[in-house]
């Protein structure tokens, strides 16, 4: 694989499914803008309003998640449950699963597992998008959230996380309903854009590259005008859910839309190399919102 490398260079789009899990997981769901060759699916316990219009819908008992989704897919290959059967008839003809959720409650952290069980199953890649918890919530809580993060990266390829405790340097003077809206339109953005950059090709080579390292952070920016390039990587390297220093990063998926690509596109790569020298780059270059004349950058970081 080389150094870097462009995403979406095939005829033949990746097949996507985008599943929310729990009720953080439908409400991130439903401002997944899904591309033509995505489908979203939502994964609860009782219908919620933000499944109103999801056409497919998945009920399933939380009581009984933890021990279906801890099911090492080596040492029981066969789907048993029916839980496990429906996802997998919602699965079947896809190549990559991207699951959304929170971890430290009783069905998020437990159903993206097992969404990720049925992946691995199947033979799809997988990559989760999930939060973790703020300290006040408490030690009991945090430590849940830690054993679903464990059992998450062993049935995930890759896991984004993102800290509740560093949404507050993005949304401090907002009420927390609307902070935890600033996050789920976040997180949607990156999971319907990987979806919608893929083509077949790449899934075999994301996956790699996913798998590559235990820890994924998420850091987007944008910018305009003269500097808009550099304006944009500096704003995604300075997230509060960049964690590391960026030398230390040896993976980097870098999802762009620019107004100018030819030009953007080389000095982007160019920014986000001179700060990761030692990272190997997946990117694409996706197409702008309509009367949008910002430079935004997304960067997947493997630590």
């Amino acid at each position: 694989m080389p150094d870097t490398w462009r995403l979406g260079v095939g005829e033949e789009r990746a097949r996507v499914a985008i599943v929310g899990c729990g009720g953080a997981g439908c409400n991130v769901l439903r401002r997944v803008a899904a591309s033509p060759n995505a489908t979203r699916i939502a994964v609860n316990d009782a219908i919620h309003p933000s499944m109103a219009e999801l056409s497919t819908r998945i009920p399933v008992v939380a009581d009984s998640l933890q021990a279906y989704a801890s099911m090492d897919e080596k040492a029981v290959p066969n789907m048993e449950t029916d839980e496990e059967k429906e996802i997998s008839a919602a699965l079947l003809d896809r190549d990559m699963v991207v699951m959304l959720g929170g971890l430290g409650g009783e069905l998020g952290g437990w159903g993206m597992s097992l969404v990720g069980r049925v992946a691995r199953i199947l033979g799809d890649a997988s990559v989760a998008f999930a939060t973790v918890p703020f300290t006040i919530e408490g030690p009991i809580r945090r430590q849940l959230a830690e054993s679903q993060l464990r059992l998450l990266q062993k049935r995930a390829d890759g896991v984004v996380t993102f800290s509740n405790d560093r949404l507050l340097q993005v949304a401090r003077d907002l009420p927390l309903t609307k902070a935890f809206a600033a996050l789920g339109a976040i997180m949607a953005r990156p999971a319907g854009e990987l979806g919608a950059a893929l083509a077949r090709s790449d899934v075999a080579p994301i996956r790699r590259t996913l798998a590559s390292v235990r820890e994924w952070r998420f850091g987007m920016g944008s910018g305009r005008e003269k500097h808009r390039c550099f304006v944009a990587v500096e704003e995604a390297y300075a997230s509060p859910w960049f964690a590391s220093l960026p030398e230390e990063i040896s993976h980097a998926i870098v999802l762009m839309s620019v107004p100018e690509p030819d030009k953007d596109e080389a000095e982007i790569l160019q920014e986000v190399r001179r700060r990761s020298p030692h990272a190997m780059i997946a990117w694409s270059s996706l197409p702008s919102a309509t009367g949008d004349d910002r430079t935004i950058v997304q960067v997947l970081a493997g630590i």
